[in-house]
Order: C-alpha cells, then structure tokens, then sequence
C-alpha cells in the first residue's frame, strides 16, 4: 500500500485518501485530471463535484447557468436548458451566452 504524502496514512485508493479527503486524480473514468491538492471543490477538467463524489460517490457537477446539480453524464441542464457540450461534436461549451458551437455551428438553442 502507497502511503498519502499530506497526512501519511496508508491510503487504500489511487485517486484518493479517505482519512484527509485529498484527492490525487480526478475518480470520473472519462478525465483522468491531476488535482494534487487539498482544498479543491471542482475537477478543473470535467467539473466533477469532489465533496459530493467523496461523501456518496455520486457524479454531479454544477450548471455554470442556474447553479443546480446535474448528473456528470447529462448533456444539458434539465432545469435551464443549458448544453455542457455540443449535441453534434461533443464539444465543450465555454460560455452560457453560445448561441452557436465555436467548432461545427450546430444552434445551441
């Protein structure tokens, strides 16, 4: 068993330690994301709530629009309407106020 460099308990996960709840690699299969420290919320990559993942190993992430929860495999918000990513290109939509995708113009409306 590795031991976690921050508390130096033996920690059972390679993504992250149960005794200080510092996560190494972001758990979402799909990102893979470096993180390292120990105050982080967010996967700076997917979005991936951290504190919801490590009490319930729930997948959520926050619509950047309304504020509300939203499964991590959810395409679009389903309280706003907002697209986290292109429906055509799976593209990441970087702004709430895209009208259109930057790569393939597919509407976002």
């Amino acid at each position: 068993m590795d031991k976690c460099p921050i508390c130096k308990e033996e920690k059972k996960s390679k993504n992250y330690c149960k005794a200080c709840k510092t996560v190494f690699v972001c758990p979402n299969q799909n990102c893979g994301a470096d993180i390292g420290k120990k105050d982080v919320d967010t996967c700076p990559r997917c979005g991936l709530l951290l504190k919801d993942y490590l009490d319930s190993h729930k997948m959520y992430r926050q619509c950047p629009k309304c504020k509300k929860k939203q499964g991590l495999s959810e395409p679009q918000c389903k309280s706003c309407k907002y697209w986290f990513n292109c429906p055509s290109c799976g593209h990441k939509v970087p702004s709430t106020s895209m009208l259109t995708c930057p790569r393939c113009a597919t509407s976002l409306r």
